[in-house]
């Protein structure tokens, strides 16, 4: 197999990238289990507590300040 120039060049940034996919798919799995642990929290939340989550929700969707 006969690699160029461009080859090499690819294959060094390629291999550079490796370490920032890595940090990438570390981030984005830290923000997964901070999302799973946030929907088990409020699966377990008191009625009265659901509807009040259920109207902070309700007013962001809307866009109503408060």
């Amino acid at each position: 197999m006969t690699v160029t120039d461009n080859d090499l060049e690819r294959l060094v940034r390629e291999a550079h990238d490796e370490d920032a996919a890595v940090a990438d798919l570390e981030g984005c799995l830290q923000r997964l289990q901070r999302a799973r642990q946030a929907k088990t929290t409020l699966a377990h939340l008191p009625a009265d507590q659901l509807r009040t989550v259920l109207q902070m929700r309700r007013r962001d969707l809307d866009g109503d300040p408060a």
